[in-house]
């Protein structure tokens, strides 16, 4: 899926798998330069393999879980990942989706990730089985909840965990 700025591609297990071993195969597979900071995240790297497991189940799983931003300089003609982000999984019973993201540092502050959040719920709400997006934020996370915000989000209350805020779109409030 492409937004004005952006490639976002939606990653099935062998990409998910191929990130997990290392960075030189994965940036081939995504046609795209990829970042040595992203390979020291080791939470990221237990949550890359709880979805690759996922991914495994199916096909009609691509899509929920995993997606890469990737940035397609037009002058120097390079493609750079500078997030990732995607859902946790199907919508469950109610219709609803969680949404979560990280960009790099480098590429913050500049409009990619709100661009890249707002295509992620479109793509979701093409699926007549999601009425809901949701997301959570922790009260000092001013980056992530202003992404939020300007992706439509409205702030809700309390998370389901202790110490975070969620956030909620109906189908109905979004706009394109």
């Amino acid at each position: 899926m492409k937004t004005k700025r952006l490639e976002l591609i939606a990653g099935p297990s062998d990409l998910v798998r191929a990130q997990i071993s290392g960075r030189e195969r994965f940036g081939r597979l995504l046609e795209a330069r990829v970042a040595r900071a992203r390979e020291q995240e080791a939470d990221h790297q237990e949550t890359m393999e709880n979805m690759a497991q996922a991914l495994e189940k199916g096909p009609e799983q691509v899509g929920w879980w995993c997606w890469y931003f990737v940035l397609h300089n037009k002058v120097t003609r390079h493609r750079v990942l500078i997030g990732d982000g995607g859902f946790k999984g199907p919508p469950d019973e109610e219709g609803t989706v969680e949404i979560g993201y990280s960009r790099l540092q480098p590429y913050r502050n500049r409009g990619y990730t709100t661009e890249a959040v707002k295509a992620l719920v479109g793509w979701a709400f093409q699926h007549p089985q999601v009425t809901w997006v949701i997301a959570e934020a922790r009260p000092g996370n001013t980056v992530s909840i202003r992404v939020l915000q300007k992706a439509g989000f409205n702030e809700v209350g309390p998370g389901s965990q202790r110490g975070h805020l969620r956030f909620e779109m109906a189908r109905q409030d979004f706009r394109s």
